[in-house]
């Protein structure tokens, strides 16, 4: 069993494979300010909600337009497109994919990740969605390349300092813990532990040591709830 942190580093770089694919590193603002061509100029002056066939139209030709985008674009170029695919067209695969886009470019395009955006638009796709046929509705997916909103959400939470956000998702879920992966038992005590709420810190501590035990692929973790415990209890 991987680390969680390996689970991150690798979506890392699936998120710089990605950006550097569609050439977003290098700045300019003469593609942010180009017209859309005509096919997508048309879908957009629609008036209401696109039907499922134009939603399929109108994303293709983005994705083509920035696949075919010059490689001194700049990262807003990037995120007006995938914000448009969002919007005007929820119901396909490509919505799915321009929220793990983004989120890779708000983390990977800038000097420090845009987790505020981050979080703004991964609450968006949790609300609007509960399935996915392109990225994993667990925190923790059973392939660690697969893009996880709820695990980049809570690494935005956790660099906020909003570790209230992290208890109030793991409590919902608490019981009867039939979706908890072992990492889950972990991160939940240490929410717990940073909002104040010692006592419950401890218990999903032990509950990480009980399932993880005789598990050497988290040792070093196991050390660390161990020497959590130890703190906690004195307190």
């Amino acid at each position: 069993m991987k680390k969680p942190k390996f689970a991150f580093i690798a979506a890392a770089f699936l998120g710089i494979a990605a950006l550097v694919i569609t050439g977003i590193f290098i700045g300019t603002s003469a593609a942010r300010k180009a017209k859309e061509g005509p096919k997508i100029e048309t879908l957009l002056e629609k008036s209401g909600p696109l039907s499922a066939t134009e939603q399929e139209d109108l994303a293709k030709e983005i994705f083509a337009k920035l696949a075919a985008s010059a490689a001194g674009v700049e990262p807003e170029f990037f995120e007006r497109h995938y914000k448009i695919v969002m919007d005007k067209c929820p119901d396909t695969r490509r919505a799915h994919e321009s929220y793990w886009r983004l989120t890779n470019l708000y983390t990977q395009a800038y000097g420090e990740p845009k987790n505020e955006e981050i979080v703004k638009i991964l609450e968006q796709f949790l609300a609007r969605y509960k399935t996915s046929t392109v990225v994993s509705m667990k925190k923790y997916p059973d392939e660690m390349l697969v893009f996880s909103p709820i695990m980049s959400l809570h690494q935005a939470y956790e660099d906020l300092g909003r570790h209230d956000q992290i208890t109030a998702y793991y409590d919902k879920i608490a019981d009867p813990e039939a979706s908890f992966a072992v990492y889950d038992y972990f991160d939940y005590a240490g929410a717990l532990e940073k909002t104040g709420r010692i006592k419950d810190a401890v218990i999903w501590y032990e509950k990480f040591l009980k399932k993880t035990e005789g598990d050497e692929d988290v040792g070093f973790i196991r050390e660390m709830a161990q020497d959590r415990i130890k703190e906690l209890k004195i307190k």
